[in-house]
This record gives C-alpha cells, structure tokens and sequence, in this order.
C-alpha cells in the first residue's frame, strides 16, 4: 500500500495526491514487503506480549 512522503500516511488513492491525514499534496511511494512483514511481526509480537502481562 503507498504511503505519504510526507507523513508516512497510508491510502489506497494515491492517484489524487491528497494526504487523508494531513489534507496536503504528498508524494507516495510503495511499501517494501520485508518491510510490511516485519512490522506485521512485531505487531504480533506486541499483542502477544500485553496478552501475557494481562493474564497474570
């Protein structure tokens, strides 16, 4: 999914140019996949973590 240049907004229109966060003009560029995937895993790893603390 591209994201903004800008400010690292995420949107699947990057054809208007318009950031949906900050309603400016931004450049967009695609995501790395490793990059994608790694943060997918540390997301994961987070959630795993805070169900373990809450557990106890």
């Amino acid at each position: 999914m591209p994201y903004s240049t800008c400010c690292g907004a995420h949107t699947d229109f990057d054809e208007i140019g318009i950031c949906p966060d900050c309603l400016e003009h931004c450049d967009w560029e695609d995501e790395d996949e490793d990059d994608v995937e790694a943060d997918k895993e540390a997301d994961n790893q987070i959630a795993q973590i805070k169900i373990n603390q809450n557990e106890k």
